[in-house]
């Protein structure tokens, strides 16, 4: 599902610059503008690995006063090169940016990728934007600035300063950071773990994550696409992103000084983190919060789709098989139970003391060719559809050779279903994992990795069987606009509560039957006529917010004669406590008993309206359980959203309780009708029980 706002992405521009990429991934030619002689200088590193790699399109460095570097000829501009250039490096001082990025336009480069910094993230923005418009003026896909560059392991290009060799495979890893993502390009490497392209965003002047994310889509060379994140700069504009493709997230900047550190770092805005997980989840992408998570993530997702959600798991070790069913069960990763059918398939494979149980435990004493076995079994077997291999070290069993069985077995299958390792141990062990990577089988040293992984795999099965339909913003009804309007025309930031519940209702928030009234006897009649008692009664003051410390709510009235009493009272009492508030009466609202949620709505800096769901009343604060979505949602979204609640159980029904979840849908997505002429909704609490849900307490602010 993709959110429809107001937007250029459809613009041609944006289409051209998505179809230059291609020129900048699969060059065959490529210029170095800024090409040095110097081997400590960013422009030797970048054309040595240009060269190192094995790229096989023409190499230009621009240098003035060098004849050639690294035995490959040098041009004094980009004027000069014999041929087209399709992409270019510019590594020269900042200064000099502009100038560079004119000459690559009046070349008819198709792609850039800055690597000077200097620019935004030291305040610089003026000139920043002016290689925006340079960009857009000749059509050009850019990068940066303030990057290291990108890798594209499919076509040979290693266009970095970053380390050289990185290993082919299925994920690209778009990093805004560039001292992360060259830490982490070296960390992938000793694991063995293979990327199909490593890409350094920095200050995202032109290109973002967005657009890289809409190009890999389409890129048979990528499975999965891994980002890590300091912020979005247009949060709108990020939730019209289509994803075909898994995504896996890794969102710094979630306390509030670590959002501070990253709009310093690079200039970028730092929403709520909340919201930031609200759009992630909309849009179907995984988060993670570690970076071993992430790639272990990745990995497991660019395994072909389970057919189902039965797991086996298989080990040689009980301790380490128990960890495994733990987690899985903390996960929800579900496990094939048949133990007949289970003691049929395994028991051959396994010394009689051995468990066909799941997880199936080979023991000790099982060895290689033990392993053998239950591996062939659980790959061969269609109702297994995800196996887990474990494997503790021992003594008798090298585990190079278990990860080289495990290797053979896999690739003899034609690789048709999930399958995960998991290793404890010392250095044989690190070595086995490597051997599993490089093949391009997850594999990792911990048993809770694999369980999220694998859970990610089955989301995103799950994910990606979602509606593909834009989600347009609903209309505000012209009741609710009305009163809106009234209530702007005399100077008020604020809706009063029966006028909140004017708007609301028009929208179609479900409420309990409600009045407002001005005298006593008004307010009995209302009631009795509505067949509203018991009732709770608020006093209505525009120069009154916090009713309760004026003596303003009264709750529980049963009937007229109790409801003048009341109402006197409150008068006496409300002007005793707020004698200068100017009190125009008195709402009421019939008392239902239920599941006290809440319902709101505010505005984001970066993504706009946002609607949260959560538990309510005076636990809100307290617990906090709450979530979002941005607006525009689905009903689906908004399904999801209602069971996303740490307290969902309570929902479901839990000791006579339970909760309407019909109408609890239909207020998410009615609040969602004046999300764009509102600062913020209110309506705490929204009760509901099984025969419906009731807006008992609202608010609007304007």
């Amino acid at each position: 599902m993709t959110a429809e706002v107001p937007s250029d992405a459809g613009s041609s521009g944006a289409a051209h610059k998505l179809q230059n990429l291609k020129k900048i991934f699969n060059p065959k030619s490529v210029a170095i503008v800024g090409a040095s002689s110097e081997p400590g200088k960013i422009g030797y590193q970048i054309l040595n690995n240009v060269i190192q790699n094995g790229f096989k399109g023409k190499v230009y460095p621009i240098n003035k006063k060098a004849p050639e570097i690294l035995g490959v000829k040098c041009y004094p501009n980009l004027a000069e090169c014999p041929t087209d250039v399709d992409f270019a490096v510019i590594a020269v001082p900042a200064p000099m940016v502009e100038g560079v990025l004119k000459e690559c336009g009046e070349k008819k480069v198709k792609g850039a990728v800055i690597i000077t910094s200097g620019f935004s993230e030291i305040g610089r923005k003026k000139e920043e934007q002016a290689l925006k418009d340079i960009a857009d003026k000749y059509d050009i896909a850019l990068f940066g600035p303030n990057t290291f560059g990108f890798v594209y392991t499919p076509s040979n290009l290693n266009a970095s300063f970053g380390p050289q060799n990185v290993s082919p495979g299925k994920v690209a890893f778009i990093s805004q950071s560039g001292a992360l993502g060259i830490s982490l390009m070296g960390w992938t490497m000793m694991e063995k773990i293979g990327l199909a392209a490593v890409v350094s965003l920095g200050n995202k002047v032109d290109i973002g994550e967005k657009e890289l994310i809409e190009y890999f889509n389409d890129d048979p060379n990528v499975r999965v696409i891994l980002i890590y994140m300091e912020g979005i700069k247009d949060g709108r504009q990020f939730m019209t992103t289509k994803v075909k493709k898994p995504i896996v997230i890794i969102k710094s900047g979630t306390s509030t000084r670590g959002a501070q550190a990253a709009a310093s770092h690079t200039g970028s805005l730092s929403g709520s983190d909340s919201i930031y997980s609200a759009a992630f989840n909309q849009l179907g992408m995984i988060r993670t919060r570690t970076f071993s998570q992430a790639f272990a993530t990745a990995s497991i997702l660019s395994l072909p789709e389970p057919k189902g959600e039965d797991t086996l798991i298989i080990t040689n070790g009980g301790g380490i098989g128990v960890n495994a069913t733990d987690e899985c069960e903390e996960f929800g990763v579900k496990l094939i139970d048949d133990q007949t059918w289970l003691e049929e398939k395994f028991r051959p494979s396994m010394p009689e003391y051995g468990s066909t149980k799941n997880p199936i435990d080979v023991t000790g004493g099982g060895g290689k060719e033990g392993y053998k076995k239950a591996v062939r079994v659980a790959l061969a077997e269609d109702r297994i559809h995800a196996v887990v291999v474990l494997y503790c070290e021992t003594a008798v069993l090298d585990p190079v050779d278990v990860a080289k069985l495990i290797i053979d077995e896999y690739n003899a299958v034609k690789r048709n279903k999930p399958l995960i390792v998991t290793m404890v141990g010392g250095e044989r062990s690190r070595q086995a994992i490597q051997t599993l990577n490089e093949n391009q089988i997850p594999a990792m040293a911990e048993v809770r990795q694999a369980a999220i992984g694998l859970k990610a795999l089955y989301n995103w099965k799950d994910i990606s069987s979602r509606s593909k339909e834009k989600v347009k913003i609903p209309e505000a009804p012209a009741k609710a606009l009305e009163v809106i309007e009234r209530v702007r025309k005399e100077g008020r930031t604020f809706l009063l509560e029966h006028e909140s519940r004017e708007v609301l209702e028009a929208c179609g928030v479900p409420m309990p039957k409600w009045g407002f009234a001005t005298t006593a006897d008004e307010a009995a009649g209302m009631a009795e006529k509505s067949q509203m008692y018991p009732v709770a009664m608020k006093i209505a003051s525009v120069d009154i917010i916090h009713k309760s410390d004026v003596g303003g709510v009264i709750l529980n009235i049963k009937n007229a004669e109790e409801m003048r009493a009341k109402f006197f009272q409150m008068m006496e009492t409300v002007k005793k406590n707020a004698p200068k508030a100017k009190i125009l009466g008195v709402n009421l609202c019939q008392m239902v008993d239920g599941v006290q949620c809440i319902v709101g709505m505010n505005k984001d800096p970066q993504f706009g309206p946002a609607v949260m769901f959560g538990m309510g009343g005076v636990l809100v604060e307290i617990l906090k359980d709450v979530s979002f979505r941005i607006v525009p949602f689905s009903e689906g979204d908004a399904q999801r959203l209602v069971g996303e609640i740490k307290a969902k159980k309570l929902l479901d029904g839990y000791r006579g309780q339970g909760a309407h979840k019909e109408s609890i849908i239909k207020t998410l997505m009615a609040v969602q009708k004046i999300a764009e002429h509102v600062k913020e909704v209110d309506i705490n609490p929204l009760i509901t029980n099984v025969a419906g849900s009731y807006a008992v307490d609202a608010r609007i602010i304007i």
